[in-house]
């Protein structure tokens, strides 16, 4: 089996009760049956303990003003200082590390919901690289796993990372290219021509950038609202579709989302330039995003053939969080700590990526919902 993880996977390190938004409060943590077993089989004085903050019907630690029974004072965890780290349940253990499965591979990621997690990925300045390792193990098997459709996709994915983290080329010229790219292969799938993907690699490789590609994606996008009503378009149709996880969630919005009733659009688009401006470094950061939500989505289409869909997360995930930086940024005209920036990545990550439902919302309103099309997405790049 391959093993494949970015470049800075070995280099995460919990920081325990320094962490800024621990990952033992808010949210209800499942605990597997091997860990249910050691737990129910554990003696000495910890026992009691253990047997009282479980709940045993749902599988789950008991919450205390929803921090977890076991969190303690100094927001340390009381069965790693009591029991050892060995009586750590699979979840506690693996957080922040994410796998996604597929056939002889495994493509492991740090969740940007985890604050170290995402100052490991906004502070890194140089291109990220993925290594691969082979992995002894039994041979498997995935039924109806599409290996032709998974090997285009990984060609695919490839060949967009690289012209992501081609610097020489402006970001939004990049990632209108990836957004050609991902409806050019959308149209491919659905008119069960797979057999064209090699050749639209190899045109788009040929088109690259340059100032006809631009032209001719100028022609194509929609021009029937501008930049900051499209962008509010996201915001209005995709937050009242999501579950909350956290009670706080629609006050941040609010707030750092006000600017949106503050100021008229030709305000808007030169504070988005002034942002950009002050906050030089922010063109990296947004490769590091956009290439973050590629690489952990992307191959997924494999299971269910929204490629678009993907691409489409990739790009609206970071806008939107360009749009709280952008808030944020506003109501001093500073630039941003990366504190603050590392706040707005995990707070959006947690309400996203923590819930499959809202997960599976937002690909599902993102393929089918106009103000999602290819023409309104090109019109917010051009």
């Amino acid at each position: 089996m391959q093993i494949t993880a970015p470049d800075f996977y070995k280099k995460f390190s919990c920081i325990a009760g320094e962490c800024p938004a621990t990952c033992c409060a808010g949210w209800q943590i499942v605990i597997d049956k091997k860990s249910l077993k050691r737990y129910s089989h554990h003696k000495g004085p910890f026992a009691n303990r253990l047997k009282n903050d479980i709940n045993w019907n749902e599988q789950v630690f008991r919450q205390y003003h929803h921090r977890c029974a076991f969190l303690n004072e100094e927001n340390l965890c009381d069965i790693y200082a009591e029991a050892g780290p060995h009586m750590l349940c699979d979840t506690c253990r693996k957080y922040p590390r994410h796998i996604e499965e597929f056939e002889g591979l495994r493509e492991l990621s740090l969740s940007l919901s985890c604050p170290e997690a995402a100052r490991l990925l906004l502070s890194r300045q140089e291109p990220i690289a993925f290594i691969t390792k082979e992995k002894p193990s039994s041979e498997e098997t995935y039924d109806s796993f599409d290996y032709l459709l998974f090997t285009e996709l990984m060609d695919t994915r490839e060949q967009m990372l690289s012209i992501l983290q081609d610097r020489s080329i402006s970001l939004n010229a990049r990632l209108l290219k990836l957004l050609a790219m991902g409806h050019d292969f959308q149209l491919c799938l659905d008119r069960n021509e797979l057999y064209r993907w090699e050749g639209i690699r190899r045109k788009h490789i040929q088109t690259g950038t340059g100032p006809d590609f631009l032209e001719k994606v100028k022609q194509w996008s929609d021009d029937s609202k501008s930049t900051p009503e499209l962008i509010r378009d996201f915001w209005s149709i995709l937050i009242p579709e999501m579950e909350v996880l956290s009670p706080s969630w629609h006050s941040f919005l609010k707030e750092n989302l006000i600017f949106h009733t503050k100021y008229n659009d030709q305000e808007i688009l030169q504070l988005y330039k002034d942002f950009k401006k002050t906050m030089p470094k922010w063109q990296i950061q947004a490769e590091q995003l956009v290439l973050y939500w590629l690489y952990t989505y992307f191959c997924g289409a494999v299971y269910d053939d929204q490629i678009f869909a993907k691409v489409k997360l990739a790009l609206v995930c970071t806008l939107m969080i360009q749009d709280l930086s952008v808030g944020m940024y506003q109501k001093s005209r500073q630039p941003l700590a990366l504190k603050d920036q590392i706040r707005i990545c995990y707070l959006f990550s947690r309400e996203l990526e923590h819930s499959d439902p809202n997960l599976n919302k937002m690909e599902e309103l993102l393929d089918q919902h106009p103000a999602f099309s290819f023409g309104k997405l090109l019109k917010i790049l051009c």
